[in-house]
């Protein structure tokens, strides 16, 4: 049993919200990036898809930590997966294909390595 308040129930909370709002969530993303990057100045571009890409990666794993059953996963290496899904998009977006799908295959991997079956199943 947790300790009341814990972390692990924060991001419960927070997972839960997240997977609650998911279809709002992937829309005004998906949306953010599409007029930061047809309308905003290009200063305005970077921050607006960083964001964006994150809420949707993060809301992305939350959907598949409410709907998993036994698997526990390790949060910090779940945030550097986040990132480095999201830097990918960004890299992949603005940069280089390759070079950000690299990053894109990494933060994957580190999702993987971050959840793993419970041992009571």
């Amino acid at each position: 049993m947790r300790p009341q308040g814990s972390t692990s129930d924060t991001v419960d909370r927070l997972f839960a919200v997240l997977d609650d709002h998911r279809y709002v969530i992937y829309l005004g993303g998906l949306s953010a990036v599409v007029l930061s990057r047809a309308l905003g100045p290009a200063w305005v571009r970077t921050p607006v898809f960083v964001v964006a890409l994150t809420l949707m990666c993060t809301t992305y794993l939350a959907e598949l930590d409410r709907r998993s059953t036994g698997v526990e996963a390790v949060t910090f290496v779940v945030a550097i997966a986040v990132a480095g899904i999201a830097v990918g998009a960004f890299v992949v977006a603005e940069v280089s294909p390759v070079g950000g799908f690299l990053f894109i295959a990494g933060g994957v991997l580190f999702f993987r390595a971050a959840t793993r079956r419970s041992q009571h199943d």
